[in-house]
């Protein structure tokens, strides 16, 4: 690990404290190469390195810890070949930090159907009718 990565070292330090133990318990370990300008960059080794699912701990687990480390801006990993909308897909998924799901255009808005139900589908329609 680079031995003086920034202003917020023993913030990062602490984070690491939590992912770590986490990844070794997979045989898997991590390391920061570096920070630059808020982005820390990070390196997977042992079992991590080849691992199938190293997107899904990238996004789910050690981006979504290092983004709560006051000043960081963004985490990345060249060993993560999955594209930024993927990552935060997987990290709103496992229900990782608001700030990670990306915002939905007003097209794609939920809609509430309400009371707009056909009335044969509302529920005291259904007991009415016989049914379960």
């Amino acid at each position: 690990m680079t031995e003086n990565i920034g202003p917020f070292d023993e913030d990062l330090q602490e984070a690491l404290s939590y992912i770590r133990p986490l990844l070794k318990g997979h045989s898997g370990d991590l390391t920061i190469e570096g920070v630059e300008d808020g982005v820390v960059t990070v390196a997977f080794h042992n079992a991590c390195h080849s691992c199938p699912a190293i997107s899904v701990t990238f996004a789910g687990l050690v981006r979504s810890r290092l983004m709560q480390v006051d000043g960081v801006k963004d985490v990345k990993s060249s060993q993560v070949h999955a594209s930024r909308r993927a990552l935060d897909r997987i990290a709103a998924t496992l229900g990782g930090p608001a700030h990670y799901r990306p915002a939905q255009p007003a097209s794609r808005q939920s809609i509430s159907l309400g009371s707009k139900q056909p009335a044969d589908c509302r529920p005291e329609a259904v007991a009415e009718a016989g049914g379960h």
